[in-house]
């Protein structure tokens, strides 16, 4: 995974970017504090997340399992299935094959028009693990295509071919958005199971388990009103299985039901993608505990409940985080993202309550909205340390908190909802050092996902700050041009920056509408003022075009900058809080 960060040398109150050598693996321990934080449920009973649905007259589902068949759709077999799966009044995970899908594209719609889920199971179903990369994300990529041609659905689930995997192929099953799905109970009808043995094995099946079965065997067929007899003797009901756990829930649920964010994410049923800095879920639960979903082995993240000490979760992986011993009563729920992660999507997938609790409304969006649009300062860049080479205490991410960054304390401050748009190491029209030349901050800011996926982030009405913060310069000014960059000095440099910073800010006007107050910040650099100078021009010339609601803001405070590689610290985020915050309160704002 490329990255670019930077590296601040300070001089009197300003920096210098420098590029840093690729972070080692990170350390997955973390030290949970009061209230307790474990990773499995506080007890076996279900959590109460999601009212019941009724699976017949005067019962009532008392959790949800995961039916699954392989290997269809097949002309010989899938119709039948489909008809008894329609007469029990049970729906299904569908894991097709691409070829078979290619070969019966209508079999495959008629899945979806029964109610049906469809997950991907390679093309050709071959060993994966005796393929190399390149063959897997073929086997894999080739699927999804046939899959979302035929029937418009993009399948997040992924099952292996003779359930044959390992940590090198699910690397290459996220790439493409996949979660796979091995199974819990085994019903052996690829052996030869009779139908009897078949409605044994489903009455194995406890909450949010996942069965194997397949499509082709005729005894399948035959064993399905068994399985729903079983199943409603149980009251389990037929389930959807969660792309972010890989357990079945109800259908129809949505991870994001009760949550609120403001973030730039891309929503799904089963939880929400992001990789912008600072991106949080807010909600309230019910109960003695609370379950964080999450599938992400790359960031951190704080999680404070009420008004108790934060709890860091250090790369939690793909779980679920109880916290258990908050008491009873309505818990208030706040999980931020911590970190940086341009190339690798988290995935959040909502909050659970545990046994007896529930999921209590969602919490309001405020009336107040600010955007933070700038670089690593923006992310909050190496701000928790107190060593300004935090090598040897974790690395960046480590030490690393845009929910401390000036940007969030302002934003809390104010009671206003916000966006960290920030990339650590990008300029206007130059990022440090003129690395990854052909590219700039620009590049990345209208992504839902930034370097993950080039898809436009589609802006919900809702989102309409009446504050932009931006705070970019650094990277272009800060180190030295080099032979071969398209600016032969720094006055060409600096016409070109002017240039992108007033086109960019027309765009912004454009979306945001003449009422939005912009606040165009920059430190001192220790080497030139040329940024200075560019940002008073700037705002000088929207003036005298008639925009009043454009403004400087030099950030000239005592700052210490002990934070990694020479950032602004916790204490100077703070400094720079009080001094934006201060600022904002001036402006004429009707909010």
């Amino acid at each position: 995974m490329q990255r670019i960060a930077t590296l601040a040398l300070a001089l009197t109150a300003g920096i210098v970017a420098v590029p840093l050598p690729a972070l080692a693996t990170p350390p997955t321990s973390t030290a949970p504090r009061s209230p307790a934080l474990v990773s499995t449920p506080p007890t076996s009973a279900p959590p109460a997340s999601t009212p019941p649905v009724s699976t017949a007259p005067g019962k009532a589902c008392s959790g949800y399992v995961g039916l699954t068949f392989d290997d269809g759709p097949a002309a010989g077999n899938t119709a039948a299935l489909l008809a008894a799966l329609k007469r029990a009044g049970l729906r299904a995970t569908m894991f097709n094959t691409g070829q078979n899908v290619e070969a019966n594209p209508e079999l495959a719609r008629a899945q979806l028009r029964a109610g049906m889920w469809i997950g991907n199971h390679s093309w050709d179903h071959p060993f994966m693990t005796q393929l190399t990369e390149s063959e897997q994300a073929a086997q894999i990529s080739r699927t999804q295509d046939v899959i979302t041609s035929v029937t418009g659905v993009t399948p997040e689930l992924f099952r292996p071919p003779y359930l044959d995997t390992n940590d090198a192929l699910r690397a290459v099953e996220r790439r493409f958005g996949l979660t796979e799905i091995n199974t819990d109970v085994d019903s052996r009808d690829w052996d030869n199971a009779t139908p009897e043995q078949i409605v044994t094995a489903a009455g194995q099946l406890t909450d949010g388990d996942v069965i194997l079965m397949h499509d082709w065997p005729p005894n399948t067929v035959a064993a399905i009103p068994g399985i729903a007899d079983v199943l409603r003797t149980g009251k389990l009901c037929p389930g959807k299985i969660s792309a972010v756990t890989g357990r079945a829930v109800a259908p129809g649920t949505r991870a994001l039901d009760g949550v609120h964010t403001a973030g730039r994410i891309e929503a799904r049923d089963t939880g929400a993608r992001y990789t912008w800095p600072g991106v949080y879920f807010e909600g309230r639960v019910r109960g003695d505990s609370v379950g964080v979903v999450l599938d992400d082995a790359v960031n951190d993240y704080e999680l404070r409940i009420d008004d108790r000490p934060p709890v860091t979760l250090v790369t939690p992986g793909r779980t679920t985080r109880w916290v258990t011993g908050l008491g009873a009563g309505v818990h208030d729920v706040r999980l931020a993202k911590r970190t940086e992660s341009p190339w690798s999507p988290g995935l959040f997938g909502g909050f659970v309550a545990g046994p007896g609790g529930a999921v209590v409304g969602k919490p309001a969006a405020r009336s107040r909205q600010i955007e933070f649009i700038g670089d690593s300062w923006t992310a909050g860049y190496g701000n928790t340390s107190t060593l300004r080479d935090c090598s040897t205490t974790g690395g960046v991410d480590r030490n690393s908190n845009a929910d401390q960054s000036f940007g969030a304390l302002t934003a809390r401050t104010l009671n206003a909802d916000y966006q960290l748009n920030a990339w650590s190491g990008r300029g206007m029209v130059r990022n440090y050092g003129g690395g990854d030349p052909g590219t700039d901050y620009r590049t990345w800011y209208e992504r839902t996902l930034q370097a993950a996926d080039p898809a436009v982030w589609p802006r919900p009405a809702s989102w309409s700050p009446q504050v932009i913060v931006i705070g970019l310069g650094i990277n272009d000014f800060s180190t030295p041009l080099a032979t071969g960059e398209p600016w032969p000095d720094e006055a060409a440099l600096t016409a070109a920056f002017q240039e992108a910073y007033a086109g960019f800010l027309r765009k912004l006007r454009l979306r945001y509408g003449p009422k939005a107050q912009f606040v165009l910040t920059y430190p001192t650099l220790w080497n030139t003022t040329a940024l200075a100078t560019s940002v008073e021009k700037i705002v000088a010339d929207r003036t005298a075009a008639g925009d009043n609601r454009v403004h400087a803001l030099h950030y000239d405070l005592p700052l210490d900058l002990l934070g990694c590689d020479w950032h602004p610290s916790a204490a100077d985020h703070r400094l720079l809080s009080t001094a934006l915050t201060d600022y904002v309160k001036t402006l004429p704002l009707r909010w």
